[in-house]
């Protein structure tokens, strides 16, 4: 009876795992992130400062993929660039706090003051759940504009198993974060 619980229970979990496994290469990475913030200032560079905003105002272009999208603002804070948020266009990053309240354009402008390449973490909507979730991007000075990519940090999966055999008694936990949700399975098999 005991190997059988076992064998379920590690079964389910294989399943589960897998299943789950396969919705990690669909959520963009910092690779990914970098990568499209790249192409981003190559744009820029080449392009000039019109077209570069227009080809980032593109929901649907080559800037803006899924949830990874190119924003820009000047160096007093104000949108040039943003498909995601188009009414965020000509607002002030100053006046943003993210949703743990502090403020985003502190954040930004002291990133860039310090390095040209910078990181910056802190909460924000997630466009395509509607969800506010933890954000890294990465920002870039080009001329008298910061350019940034981000993704969601926890986004992606995050699996734990945690066996535990003590005489007659199988736990077994599975911990999935996928999206906001945190379904716990929880086997508990007995002699």
């Amino acid at each position: 009876m005991r190997l059988r619980a076992v064998f379920h229970s590690t079964a389910a979990a294989v399943v589960m795992l897998s299943l789950n496994c396969s919705c990690l290469a669909a959520t963009p990475d910092a690779a990914e992130a970098r990568a499209l913030l790249d192409k981003a200032v190559a744009y820029f560079d080449s392009n000039g400062v019109a077209r570069a905003f227009c080809a980032f105002n593109d929901a649907d272009g080559a800037f803006h993929k899924g949830p990874l999208y190119v924003f820009a603002v000047n160096m007093d804070g104000v949108y040039f660039a943003h498909s995601a948020a188009p009414t965020l266009i000509g607002t002030s990053l100053r006046d943003t706090r993210d949703a743990a309240g502090q403020p985003i354009a502190n954040l930004v402008m002291e990133a860039v003051a310090a390095q040209q390449n910078a990181p910056v973490e802190y909460m924000w909507l997630n466009y395509e759940t509607n969800k506010v979730e933890k954000k890294q991007t990465f920002l870039k000075r080009v001329e008298n504009f910061i350019l940034g990519v981000g993704y969601i940090t926890h986004g992606n999966i995050q699996a734990t198993l945690m066996v535990s055999l003590l005489g007659a008694t199988f736990d077994l936990y599975v911990h999935v974060w996928l999206g906001g949700l945190l379904p716990v399975v929880h086997l508990n098999c007995r002699r």
